[in-house]
């Protein structure tokens, strides 16, 4: 009897050490969701920089004013599939100078402004395993609504359109603490949206992105 009780004490003890090894972090292994589907939304501020034809013909001022918001689910591998929507405001006002149009000229003050609101889906594959630091490499692909506004002095001119959207991306998930289901997302974002309009090829921005990240 004494042997049995032993034998089944340590049994027990095994078992239950096992349970708690299971609930650990390993070392490598993959957020929370590697050994089972899972899901991230995240939060994040957005600063712009314009480039391109954007840049050179319309604005080139820095962007502070935008928000994203992205939920992506993960299967039992690395990869993840999601959508999202973001919203980005982009202005720059332009001294008194004489600027000609068709038909004529007019020489005022400039104000111009520059409106998204991008909807996609977007594919992310996650190469490093860690507690900690997810790095991630990915691509959004969708549609966006553009809002361009061209003012000098008394012309309004305002063109609104449905573009279509490409954007690669790379950055990393940073948790702090491994038993956390938050976590800061820092990442760079190339947005190419198809513009062929008068003389603009695209209305393209280098996108910076910082927010948090809820992990479920």
């Amino acid at each position: 009897m004494k042997k049995l009780f032993l034998v089944l004490t340590l049994i027990s003890v095994l078992g239950f050490s096992q349970s708690v090894k299971a609930q650990e972090p390993d070392a490598t292994g993959f957020i929370k969701t590697y050994a089972q589907p899972g899901g991230m939304l995240s939060f994040e501020w957005i600063i712009g920089v314009p480039v391109g034809t954007m840049n050179s013909n319309f604005i080139s001022s820095t962007s502070t004013r935008g928000f994203n918001a992205e939920y992506r689910y993960l299967f039992n591998s690395p990869v993840s599939v999601g959508g999202g929507l973001s919203w980005q405001g982009f202005s720059e006002k332009y001294d008194r100078d004489t600027y000609e149009f068709d038909g004529g000229a007019i020489t005022s003050t400039r104000f111009n402004y520059l409106y998204t609101f991008p909807l996609y889906v977007n594919f992310h594959y996650y190469p490093v395993k860690s507690n900690y630091i997810f790095p991630f490499v990915g691509v959004n692909i969708g549609g966006v609504h553009v809002d361009k506004q061209d003012q000098i002095g008394r012309y309004y001119i305002q063109t609104k359109e449905w573009e279509f959207m490409v954007a690669p991306e790379i950055g990393a998930l940073i948790k702090f603490d491994p038993y956390s289901s938050f976590g800061i997302t820092v990442k760079a974002r190339y947005n190419y949206i198809l513009y062929n309009v008068g003389k603009f090829n695209d209305l393209s921005q280098l996108n910076f992105y910082v927010g948090g990240t809820f992990i479920f």
